[in-house]
């Protein structure tokens, strides 16, 4: 059927935008309680214990509130969706981060909306409009002016920063990927990408000889419960929920917005001291995601096929 859409706004209903809010405040000390993990934990086994738990929640969550198992190309969407944001996304940040200082690592995450802009367009799901680009780059800047200046290049090795950005692809293709299947209950979606990718996980931690320990120091485990329970469970819940509910342009400036809120946890964890570049980069990065992201759309009103997508397309939810 075909319809004549107004245009809107960006900026998301309140039951969209305070889970968004949320998701990023919950990952926010994600990182930090990464590095704590790996103390006593190998990079591939940490992440692959805390996803294969975080799956176990899922599945019993599945279990008790008897959610049917997908099939067909609802059940593929999930699978392709836990391949690329969970198990090639953390395998290639967990050997990326070996030799990429923090840093760095943000200011090549913050790229995930920039990425996701062109995906869509290549996917046929959003068309770019110059005001997410520009919104992109801006967000981008910001995060490089706030943590990037003390940073010599001179330490940098471009195989593990290539490996950042193939991993903000993989993140930014996922949320991309997943809008074109049927969709699935959260809850669902979570429980098998998270069985997928702590399998491809698993599968590079062994091919890397690592040692799988249980941690023995009380300051991992917390770290390691946080990272499960608040950061794999609740804020990738909060993610898909926002994903279907919004655009993925939209959703992906969480990825921008999260290390703002990770160096506010460093300084107040480690004590360090907020500069004047991390409150001038903190502005510009709000700027590029207000305008990016939430201001309203002033585009002209266009006779869209709701049935059918850019490309011409028919969309799942239509089949």
């Amino acid at each position: 059927m075909t319809a004549q859409t107004l245009a809107r706004p960006a900026l998301p209903e309140r039951s969209i935008l305070m889970p968004f809010l949320l998701f990023v405040l919950v990952g926010g000390g994600a990182s930090v309680a990464i590095r704590m993990t790996y103390a006593e934990l190998a990079p591939f086994w940490a992440a692959t214990s805390r996803f294969a738990l975080a799956a176990l929640v899922f599945w019993a969550l599945v279990f008790f509130r008897k959610i049917p198992l997908p099939k067909g190309r609802a059940l593929l969407g999930a699978v392709l969706f836990g391949a690329l944001t969970v198990g090639l996304a953390f395998t290639l940040i967990g050997w990326g981060l070996v030799a990429t200082p923090a840093s760095r690592y943000q200011i090549l995450m913050a790229t995930v909306p920039l990425l996701t802009i062109f995906l869509s367009s290549l996917h046929g799901v959003e068309a770019i409009s110059r005001r997410g680009l520009f919104g992109s780059l801006l967000a981008v800047g910001g995060i490089a002016f706030t943590v990037g200046g003390g940073v010599s290049g001179s330490n940098l090795s471009l195989p593990h920063i290539v490996a950042i950005i193939l991993a903000a692809a993989c993140l930014a293709e996922g949320g991309v990927l997943i809008k074109k299947f049927p969709p699935n209950p959260p809850i669902m979606t979570n429980a098998i990408s998270m069985t997928v990718g702590a399998i491809i996980l698993g599968i590079a931690s062994l091919l890397s000889q690592e040692r799988w320990n249980i941690p023995t120091q009380a300051n991992t485990w917390i770290a390691f419960i946080y990272l499960v329970f608040f950061v794999t469970v609740v804020a990738f819940l909060l993610y898909l929920f926002v994903l279907g509910k919004w655009s993925a342009s939209g959703t992906s400036y969480g990825f921008v917005l999260v290390p703002l809120v990770t160096i506010l946890v460093a300084s107040t964890l480690a004590g360090e001291e907020i500069t004047w570049n991390f409150l001038i980069g903190a502005v510009l990065v709000l700027a590029g995601v207000l305008v990016g992201a939430l201001l309203p759309s002033k585009e002209k009103p266009a006779a869209v096929d709701e049935c059918k997508s850019r490309s011409g397309q028919v969309l799942p939810r239509c089949a």
